[in-house]
């Protein structure tokens, strides 16, 4: 197994985790994160959501992980950029609510997820600059064997 491929299965596995608590918390305890008369953002979010957005981010996460362990790098790319998206879109949970509303448990894995969010995002950006080379020189050491 590559490094790279090494490094995408750490950050795949923690961010699962990592989300799995926070989109939990999210939905156990909904009305912390929530206010009566939300923005247009705010309004989208229902307690439903929370769960089938979880597992159609993991679902990307998971296609972009075994297309970039395949050696379709550049193919992953665009599966681990839209998961990455389930930890970014955490900063709008400051949208109708402070820093002060929220535990240091929920700010701890808020924080958390928009950190990971970027680790995903930053490295589905360098798999798709250097996807090609990687694939061919993949493709090159398979033709020697």
């Amino acid at each position: 197994m590559s490094r790279s491929t090494r490094l995408l299965l750490v950050l795949v596995a923690v961010t699962i985790v990592e989300s799995l608590i926070h989109y939990t918390d999210n939905l156990l305890r909904y009305d912390d994160y929530t206010v009566e008369d939300p923005s247009v953002l705010g309004a989208l979010v229902r307690p439903w959501v929370i769960p089938v957005s979880w597992v159609l981010f993991t679902a990307a996460g998971l296609i972009g992980l075994r297309r970039h362990r395949a050696g379709r790098r550049r193919e992953s790319a665009p599966w681990i950029a839209a998961y990455s998206a389930s930890g970014l879109i955490s900063v709008l949970h400051y949208t109708d609510i402070s820093v002060d509303d929220l535990s240091t448990f929920q700010n701890t894995f808020v924080f958390l997820d928009i950190a990971l969010g970027s680790a995903l995002l930053a490295f589905a950006i360098w798999t798709a600059w250097t996807g090609s080379e990687a694939e061919a020189s993949g493709s090159a050491l398979v033709s020697r064997s």
